[in-house]
C-alpha cells in the first residue's frame, strides 16, 4: 500500500506525464498543415517537389473523416508589417468551426467578417479604406465620359492585329503610322472635346497617394471566383512548394463565388486569404456605408485594377489565376528594376494599335522630331535609332509616313503588354493605378476602343502602362520577348498552349551590361561575354502563363485537349519545357492536382458535380502518361 507521501509523489509524476502527452499531441496536430502542404513531406505518389518532379518522398495522412472533423491550425498570416498575426486566436471557437457543406450567405458573411477581425480588430483600416475609396469613386463617377459609347468606325474594316516583328525585309505588314491608325475609330470634334474635358477632370482631381498605413508590405495578388478559385489554388500550391514566403491575397468579387472551406481553411494554411470585394469597398450589411462605389457595377477586366487598388499590399505582384511562377518571385520587390521604376510590364506578341485621338484626350504630346529606342524582339533589346535609319528623311527629320506612331517620343512604346503578370508600387503609382481603373470602368464603352480599335485582345492589358505614360511616371518594360509554349499536332501545326515570361531582374542586369558592351570593341565584347554566363544564356523564364487551355483536369478530359486525333494522350507543352523552365512543369502540375484533389480531397466548387473517383482516375491516368514520357524531354 502506498503511503500518503508516495501517493502524492505518484500523482505528481502522473500529472507531469499526462501534461507531456497532451503537449506532444497538440504539437503533432498543430503541425498537420505543414504535412499537408510541405512538399518535403509529400507522398511518393504525389512527387510534388517542384524543383524535382521525379523526387519521391513520404507523407503522413489521416482518414478522411478525421480530416473533415479536425479544425486545422493554419500557418499564421503575415501582415504588411511582417508582424505575425495569430489566425487561431478565436474568441469563440464554436462560432469558428467550418462546415464545408454550409454554403449559406450568413455563414459566408460571418467567415468574411471573422477573417478581417483577425488582422483589423477595430476595423480602423477598413474605415480608412471606405473613406478613401468613396472619394476616389466620387471622382471617377463625376469624370464619367459624357458621350455615347465609341463605336463609329470609318469602314467595316478593323485594324489588322499584326504581330510585332522587326526582322529585316518584313515589309508585308502595314506600318502603324499616325495616318494609318487614324483610319479606324472616328471621333467628332465635339466628342473629342468632351473626352478631353472628362479625362482632364479625373487627372486634376485624383489623389497622388493613398492615406498612410492603408497599404503596407509586399505581396502576391490573384483575382479568384468561380473556376478561377481552382486555378488560383493550383498556382499557390506551386508558389509555396518552391519556398516563397510572400503573403498572398485572393480577391473574391461576388458572394456566391466565396467558397467557405477554401477561403477559411485551405488558403490560410498556405498563408493566403480571400478578400471579399464589397467588404473592403463599402462594408457588409447591416453596417454597410453609403458610397459612390454603389454607382458602379463591376465585371470582367475591371477586377484586376480593383484587386491591386483595394487589397492590403503596398507593392503588388499581380498574377492571373492561370499564371504559375517556376522560380521564387520574392526578391523581385527588393531589386532593380522595380525599386527605381515602380511598374514592370511584360511584352505581348502584337503591335500597339492605340488611336492617335487617345493622346489628345490624355493631353500627351507626340514628338515630330524625337524617337523612342526601337525594340528588337529577337535580341531582347531596346536600341537607339541612328540618324541614317529609314525613319529619317534626307533633312534628318522624322519621315512621318514611314515611322510608327508608337516609335515616337511621347507615345506608349511598342510592343503591347501581356497582363498575366504585373508589378506595381502604390507608393509611387497610386494615381496611375486609379487612372487605369478609370480606363477599365469605362473601358468597354470608351477606352478599350481607343486602345485597341477593334483588334483582337482588347481589355485591361493596355490600361496600366497607358495611365503611367499619361502621367509621366517611370516604368520598365521587360526586353526579353515572351516564349510561346505548345506542341506540334499530327498535322505538324503548332498549337500554342501558354506563354513564358522572363525574370525582370536578370533582364535588367543584361540590359545594363549591354550598355557597357556597346562602348567596347568587338574583341573586348567577345571577351566580356565569354566570362559572363548571364550574357551567354540570357534571363531565365520566371512565369508560365498557362492560359489556353486552362489546367482544369476534368475540362481537359471532356474537351479532349490532352488527346490527339487517334485518342492518344499528349503533352500540352511539348518536350522542351524542362529545358526552358528548369522543371518538368506539366508533370509537376498534374502531381499537384492529385495531391490537392485526390489525396487531400479538398472541396472545390468547380468539381462539386463531378464524381471525385472518376476525376482522380483521370488525373492518375494522365499522370502515369506524363511520367512514362519523362525520358522524351529535352
Amino acid at each position: 500500500m502506498l503511503t500518503p507521501r508516495r501517493r502524492h509523489r505518484f500523482s505528481f509524476v502522473l500529472s507531469i506525464l499526462i501534461l507531456l502527452v497532451i503537449f506532444l499531441s497538440f504539437h503533432h496536430f498543430n503541425s498537420f498543415d505543414s504535412y499537408l502542404f510541405d512538399d518535403n513531406t509529400s507522398s511518393a505518389s504525389s512527387n510534388s517537389k517542384i524543383s524535382n518532379p521525379e523526387h519521391t518522398s513520404w507523407v503522413w495522412t489521416l482518414p478522411d473523416s478525421l480530416i473533415a472533423s479536425f479544425r486545422r491550425k493554419t500557418i499564421s498570416y503575415a501582415n504588411s508589417n511582417n508582424e505575425i498575426i495569430d489566425t487561431n486566436n478565436d474568441s469563440n471557437d464554436s462560432n469558428n468551426e467550418i462546415d464545408s457543406d454550409d454554403d449559406t450567405s450568413d455563414t459566408k458573411l460571418r467567415l468574411i467578417s471573422d477573417s478581417q477581425k483577425k488582422i483589423d480588430p477595430n476595423n480602423g483600416k477598413l474605415t480608412n479604406g471606405y473613406e478613401f475609396f468613396n472619394k476616389v469613386f466620387k471622382i471617377l463617377y463625376e469624370g464619367k465620359p459624357k458621350i455615347k459609347s465609341l463605336q463609329n468606325y470609318l469602314t467595316k474594316e478593323r485594324i489588322y492585329h499584326a504581330r510585332y516583328d522587326t526582322r529585316p525585309g518584313n515589309n508585308e505588314d502595314p506600318v502603324f503610322t499616325e495616318e494609318y491608325l487614324s483610319r479606324f475609330l472616328q471621333l467628332s470634334d465635339s466628342e473629342l472635346e468632351s473626352m478631353v474635358k472628362s479625362h482632364k477632370y479625373v487627372i486634376d482631381h485624383l489623389p497622388e497617394n493613398a492615406p498612410d498605413q492603408l497599404f503596407k508590405g509586399d505581396g502576391i495578388v490573384f483575382v479568384g471566383g468561380g473556376k478561377f478559385n481552382w486555378l488560383t489554388l493550383l498556382s499557390i500550391k506551386s508558389i509555396r512548394a518552391m519556398g516563397s514566403e510572400l503573403p498572398i491575397e485572393v480577391l473574391v468579387p461576388k458572394l456566391d463565388e466565396y467558397e467557405p472551406d477554401l477561403c477559411a481553411r485551405v488558403f490560410p494554411a498556405l498563408n493566403a486569404r480571400c478578400i471579399y470585394l464589397p467588404h473592403v469597398l463599402s462594408g457588409l450589411e447591416p453596417h454597410r456605408q453609403s458610397s459612390y462605389v454603389d454607382k458602379f457595377e463591376f465585371k470582367g477586366f475591371q477586377y484586376k485594377a480593383l484587386a491591386i487598388l483595394v487589397l492590403s499590399f503596398e507593392n503588388v505582384l499581380l498574377l492571373d489565376s492561370d499564371n504559375i511562377p517556376v522560380h521564387l518571385p520574392d526578391s523581385l520587390f527588393k531589386k532593380e528594376p522595380f525599386l527605381s521604376n515602380g511598374l514592370i510590364v511584360w511584352p505581348d506578341f502584337w503591335k500597339r494599335a492605340t488611336s492617335p485621338d487617345y493622346y489628345q484626350i490624355a493631353g500627351r504630346k507626340i514628338s515630330n522630331s524625337e524617337l523612342l529606342p526601337i525594340y528588337n524582339e529577337y535580341e531582347g533589346l531596346y536600341k537607339d535609332i541612328p540618324q541614317n535609319s529609314e525613319y529619317f528623311n534626307n533633312n534628318e527629320k522624322i519621315d512621318l509616313s514611314k515611322t510608327p506612331l508608337h516609335q515616337r517620343q511621347g507615345a506608349i512604346p511598342d510592343p503591347t503588354s501581356e497582363s498575366g503578370q504585373l508589378m506595381i508600387s502604390k507608393k509611387t503609382h497610386t494615381k496611375a493605378l486609379i487612372l487605369a481603373l478609370y480606363y477599365n470602368l469605362y473601358g468597354p464603352t470608351h477606352f478599350y476602343p481607343l486602345f485597341s480599335q477593334g483588334s483582337d485582345g482588347e481589355g485591361d492589358k493596355e490600361t496600366f502602362l497607358a495611365a503611367t505614360v499619361a502621367l509621366g511616371k517611370p516604368f520598365y518594360q521587360v526586353a526579353k520577348f515572351l516564349n510561346a509554349f505548345g506542341y506540334f499536332d499530327s498535322d505538324h501545326n503548332f498549337q500554342g498552349t501558354g506563354m513564358g515570361q522572363y525574370d525582370p531582374v536578370e533582364d535588367f542586369e543584361i540590359n545594363e551590361k549591354n550598355k557597357i558592351l556597346a562602348t567596347k570593341s568587338p574583341e573586348e565584347r567577345d571577351k566580356m561575354i565569354s566570362k559572363d554566363l548571364l550574357l551567354q544564356k540570357g534571363p531565365r523564364i520566371l512565369f508560365v502563363h498557362a492560359n489556353y487551355p486552362k489546367l482544369d483536369p476534368w475540362e481537359l478530359k471532356k474537351s479532349k485537349k490532352i488527346f490527339n486525333k487517334k485518342g492518344g494522350r499528349i503533352r500540352l507543352y511539348g518536350t522542351g519545357m524542362k529545358l526552358r523552365t528548369g522543371i518538368d512543369f506539366e508533370t509537376t502540375q498534374w502531381t499537384n492536382m492529385k495531391f490537392l484533389l485526390c489525396e487531400l480531397k479538398i472541396d472545390v466548387k468547380l468539381y462539386q458535380n463531378v464524381d471525385r473517383t472518376e476525376l482522380c482516375e483521370e488525373i492518375n491516368e494522365h499522370l502515369d502518361f506524363l511520367r512514362s514520357t519523362i525520358s522524351t524531354l529535352e
